[in-house]
């Protein structure tokens, strides 16, 4: 029998509430997915106030049902990108642990549940990110370095950037626990509503639950259940220390979408998802996929492409099918899932996130890019009962300038420029400007080359003053 639409109108749909098991209530279907904003400040990386103030305070006043803050890293050794927010040792400490209350006070102040997505990237922590020194290299499952591209170039870059990872020790995995349960507790004294373990995307997570990454042969790998240990270790360890109504979220791939027999395959991510669904103490699994040697993941290869000119219309006989994800999703709801899959990458339109819902391929809907271009899109299109169905969806996600991209001889260099676009618009949004959609990669490398030269100048002039006490007006001696 054909799938039958909601009776329901398309905004009915995503604003229909969601309680998840842990007893907080969701006021809306959509979700802002974490995105590093790569605002924070050597060399304790706390959350920067003040440009969070202005990122946040829009996030917060967009009505999503769910904010999800942007990655922080849970070792201050091993970022993924410069201007990570990091959980280090003295942040449940004055003044440290006041700038985390502040965030939390900005992003709940619209009304929006927020939780933190914690991480530790592993095998990709670039080279200079974090404060680890210039000869300790990263750390992974296994020491297996990421390939990019077959030229001398891409190894030779790849050497300098990302290194050959060194295989953890039992008691290296031990203090990646205690990481992890810190920064939950950081995130629980701040305020905010729970966690998110990021588990996909080729982050250290990521690299336990796939065989690419992990060949160890002791507790912690060697089969599908034994690459689970860590994971299902942090979810036991931190719901044990922080019960409901503490929101307790994952975030896993569907694959690796590698070459074919490499990485991790459907099947196996489906017994990942199934153990976390049934396991009795996480609060929603969130779907995605991809990581930094994909080949065929449609959320790593969608700079270029224009997806729509009018929102598609909901039908009887068919779904509307938008996100990247749909396929695995669907295999994950015959499970019946007791607990809510968020599904991010590829959502557009109104129609084609509440054809998702009704169709139980998810219970929310995960707006990542979308929320970077424009950042108040639930509030002005998406649940805004003054546009039609036909005309409301996000703009595409075109990145200008893929060619300059194209040109750079260097695979891990040209592949990350796509990206850099979306972290160029959130510096623009902390510092209270608007989203500049428009701006291609190559004017996009000249405005932050020359923003950090400036920032260089001014911070390295600034220290010459106040070392020849320019600042201190001579006191008048009675």
């Amino acid at each position: 029998m054909a799938p039958q639409p909601s009776e329901l109108t398309s905004i009915d749909t995503l604003e229909t509430p969601v309680k998840l098991p842990c007893g907080l209530v969701l006021p809306n279907r959509l979700v802002k997915c974490p995105m590093q904003e790569t605002l924070a400040q050597a060399p304790t990386f706390d959350p920067p106030v003040e440009t969070f103030s202005n990122l946040y305070t829009k996030w917060g006043r967009a009505n999503y049902g769910l904010i999800i803050t942007g990655q922080v890293q849970v070792d201050i050794r091993f970022l993924s990108v410069p201007g990570d927010v990091v959980t280090h040792e003295h942040s449940l400490e004055s003044p440290y642990i006041d700038a985390w209350k502040r965030w939390a006070s900005i992003s709940k102040a619209g009304g929006s549940p927020c939780i933190v997505q914690l991480a530790h990237p592993g095998r990709m922590s670039a080279a200079g990110a974090g404060v680890r020194p210039a000869d300790m290299p990263t750390m992974c499952p296994s020491s297996v370095p990421v390939v990019l591209g077959d030229t001398w170039l891409d190894k030779l870059a790849l050497d300098k950037v990302l290194g050959t990872p060194k295989a953890m020790t039992i008691e290296e995995i031990d203090n990646v626990v205690e990481l992890f349960k810190h920064g939950a507790r950081v995130a629980h004294t701040a305020g905010f509503q729970g966690i998110q373990l990021h588990g996909a995307h080729g982050f250290l997570l990521s690299q336990f639950l796939s065989p690419h990454t992990n060949r160890r042969t002791d507790d912690y790998g060697g089969t599908p259940e034994k690459r689970m240990a860590l994971l299902k270790r942090l979810v036991t360890e931190i719901r044990a220390e922080h019960p409901a109504p503490f929101c307790l979220a994952v975030k896993l791939n569907s694959a690796d979408y590698m070459d074919a027999g490499q990485g991790l395959q459907q099947e196996e991510g489906l017994e990942q998802v199934r153990w976390l669904v049934t396991c009795g103490m996480v609060d929603f699994v969130e779907v995605s996929g991809g990581n930094a040697e994909n080949k065929t993941s449609g959320l790593h290869q969608s700079f270029g492409k224009k997806t729509m000119d009018r929102a598609p219309a909901k039908k009887e006989s068919t779904r509307i099918r938008e996100s990247f994800f749909t396929e695995f999703a669907e295999k994950v709801q015959a499970m019946k899932s007791p607990v809510p899959i968020q599904l991010s990458g590829g959502f557009r339109s109104r129609n084609g996130m509440a054809d998702a819902v009704d169709s139980g391929v998810c219970q929310l809907i995960g707006l990542g890019r979308s929320a970077v271009l424009e950042p108040e899109l639930p509030r002005e299109i998406i649940l805004n009962r003054d546009i039609a169905d036909d005309d409301a969806f996000a703009r595409s996600h075109i990145v200008r300038g893929q060619w300059f991209a194209n040109l750079i001889p260097v695979k891990v260099v040209g592949s990350s420029l796509g990206i850099q676009f979306f972290y160029h618009n959130m510096r623009r949004l902390g510092k209270g400007l608007a989203s500049d959609p428009d701006m291609s990669i190559p004017k996009v490398i000249l405005v932050d080359t020359l923003e950090t030269l400036r920032a260089g100048l001014t911070t390295t002039l600034s220290r010459i003053l106040q070392s020849l006490n320019f600042y201190r007006r001579p006191q008048k001696v009675d």
